[in-house]
């Protein structure tokens, strides 16, 4: 009955026994022991020695240097364990290291335990308390530092500690006549208490390297949930920018179809029809340039290159782009532009920025008007979209920024959006170095801004006087003379350069490849310009083609076509000074640059 109360009393003193280690484990917990061995080997050697030369007159001599040889062997026996431990790693793999120095390791464990615990037979030859209370306190010492040593292999614990013990206990009552069974229940307490500290930190030294592990095989996760991301995020840009030219194919060649039509037009019925048509194919080509730059920009490796934009055209434009949902809602959208505004800022985020505020004034707003603004307030442009919906509570203004969050689709009906349109508005601003906000009252509507730095008075000025230029180049009644050869692969594409260059009185041949243009050259045909695509069939560049027709055609200004979001090609026609016209051309651009060329030529 004693011995089960003991137990039961051990077992509430001590911590349950852990799992098995997996060998990772075991190998790092046996490394741990290693580590503390130099300052075990410096202990053995330090303190026979300072102990031995203070009661050197006071103790038999014999006795101390016996003790002082023993633990001289100690070291001696931790000094080869730690070495030969060393030696092995290089050579050895873990579990191998493991099961090779696991034996050792409690060997010097009871080399150890032994040499303390010999220090309490020094208690039989000296009759001096203070020997032995200096006696006692190494014993306490050694016992603490063997349960820090040999806590993260708990069974080494009884290695260490029995030899330190037994003795100890055996002679307290002649080291201290009349507290003999006092010392004894102090070492045993003490012995306990250590032994609930190392079991603790053995606990505590698994759990952390568990959970190193655990960290370890969560950042390979994340490395190659990176690269996969990252692998996926590379192909969609080959893809893009592999693909690109063959979407932008029929936008090009529908912008150029429509401006040869409008060009030809001269019936006053049929205007209106053919402007509504060629506003439709700007906003078309408008999208599919935002849906292409956004994509590039996605990346956010580097950040937008600002530049002067017209802020009021761009209310306008948004403006008459949601004029018909406007309407169809029974809502009145206008805009409002304090005189000519230009900001800082990368044109599509800030139309996309512009288009996600007024797409959500409209999608919560059931009757009144939406009202967008832009105007000078202190030193910035501020851009303001007014409505008159239902408004936001004040406890969910901090939220609406972020993604998928809709105060008013707590059904997450995906009809009425995902909720991440104010999130890209946020990322919007934020890449054009602008700040924004919100004001709203529940039940009477809302007023979302955003601003923007200006743009400097000489670029501004510079702009005006572009503009100037352009609508007097626009109005100039004289028809367009001279030669143009234009390459490109698609017959669509040729056909509206056919269209187009004929409405405006140039004479245009037009070829497939590479071959049929020298085929025309050797015809006679000499062009005063040479448009050509920089993607053709098979393995014909068009850089490499103008290259050459430099040599043959001297007398021809010539320009890159390209609908490649990036390629090495393209960066090669820029750093080589071509002109590269992007796909779809702008047909106001394209305008002038004959005007510019054929006027020489």
């Amino acid at each position: 009955m004693p011995s089960a109360n003991l137990i039961a009393l051990l077992k509430r003193i001590l911590p349950p026994p852990a799992p098995p280690l997996d060998a990772d484990t075991e190998a790092k917990l046996l490394a741990a022991v290693h580590r503390v061995m130099p300052s075990g080997i410096v202990t053995a050697l330090l303190l026979p020695g300072l102990t031995a030369a203070a009661f050197w007159h006071e103790a038999s001599r014999g006795a101390l240097l016996a003790w002082c040889a023993a633990m001289l062997l100690q070291a001696a026996g931790c000094a080869w364990f730690y070495l030969g431990y060393l030696r092995d790693i290089p050579t050895l793999s873990r579990s191998a290291h493991t099961r090779k120095w696991r034996d050792p390791m409690r060997g010097v464990a009871v080399l150890v335990g032994l040499s303390w615990g010999s220090a309490a037979l020094l208690h039989l030859v000296s009759s001096s308390p203070v020997f032995s209370g200096v006696l006692l306190v190494l014993t306490l010492g050694a016992l603490a530092g063997g349960a820090s040593s040999q806590a993260p292999a708990p069974v080494n614990l009884l290695y260490v500690g029995i030899p330190i013990l037994v003795p100890n206990l055996l002679l307290a009552g002649y080291a201290f006549p009349g507290h003999g069974g006092y010392i004894r229940l102090l070492l045993v307490i003490y012995a306990l208490m250590l032994a609930r500290h190392a079991l603790n930190l053995h606990g505590s030294l698994v759990r952390a390297i568990r959970l190193e592990g655990e960290s370890r095989r969560l950042a390979r996760q994340f490395q190659q949930e990176k690269e996969r991301a990252l692998h996926a995020s590379e192909e969609k840009s080959r893809f893009l920018a592999a693909a690109s030219h063959d979407l932008r194919q029929p936008v090009h060649a529908l912008v150029m179809l429509v401006e040869a039509l409008r060009a030809r037009n001269d019936s006053p019925a049929l205007r209106p029809l053919v402007e509504q048509v060629a506003a439709g194919t700007q906003t078309i080509d408008l999208l599919f340039r935002s849906l292409l730059d956004l994509s590039k920009l996605e990346g956010r490796k580097v950040l937008p290159t600002l530049e002067p934009c017209d802020v009021g055209q761009l209310v306008r434009e948004v403006c008459d782009q949601f004029a018909g949902d406007a309407r169809a809602a029974g809502l009145r959208l206008s805009p409002r532009v304090a005189g000519e505004l230009h900001a800082m800022a990368e044109p599509v985020l800030l139309r996309r920025a512009l288009f996600n505020l007024v797409q959500n004034a409209l999608r919560y707003t059931r009757q009144g008007r939406v009202l967008v603004g832009a105007r000078m307030r202190g030193s910035q442009v501020r851009i303001e979209v007014w409505d008159t919906g239902a408004g936001i509570p004040a406890e969910h203004l901090p939220d609406i920024f972020g993604p998928y969050f809709q105060v008013h689709n707590p059904q997450r009906d995906r009809s009425h959006g995902l909720g991440l349109g104010l999130a890209i508005f946020k990322e919007c601003v934020r890449l054009m170095r602008g700040t924004y906000g919100v004001r709203s009252v529940p039940g009477k509507g809302s007023m979302f801004w955003f601003t923007l730095n200006p743009a400097p008075a000489e670029s501004v000025a510079t702009i005006r006087a572009m503009r100037r230029d352009a609508v007097a180049q626009h109005a100039m009644p004289d028809r367009l003379h001279g030669e143009v050869l234009v390459v490109d692969d698609d017959s669509h594409v040729r056909n509206a350069w056919i269209a187009l260059m004929e409405a405006w009185g140039v004479r245009v041949s037009c070829a497939a490849d590479g071959a049929e243009a020298e085929r025309m050259f050797a015809g006679g045909l000499r062009p005063d310009i040479i448009f050509c695509d920089l993607r053709l069939p098979g393995t014909e560049n068009g850089l490499a083609l103008l290259e050459r027709w430099q040599q043959t055609q001297p007398q021809a200004r010539s320009a890159l076509l390209t609908g490649d979001l990036k390629s090495a090609a393209l960066a090669e026609a820029e750093e080589a000074g071509y002109f590269v016209l992007p796909k779809p051309v702008d047909p106001g651009a394209l305008r002038m640059l004959l005007r510019r060329w054929l006027r020489t030529a």
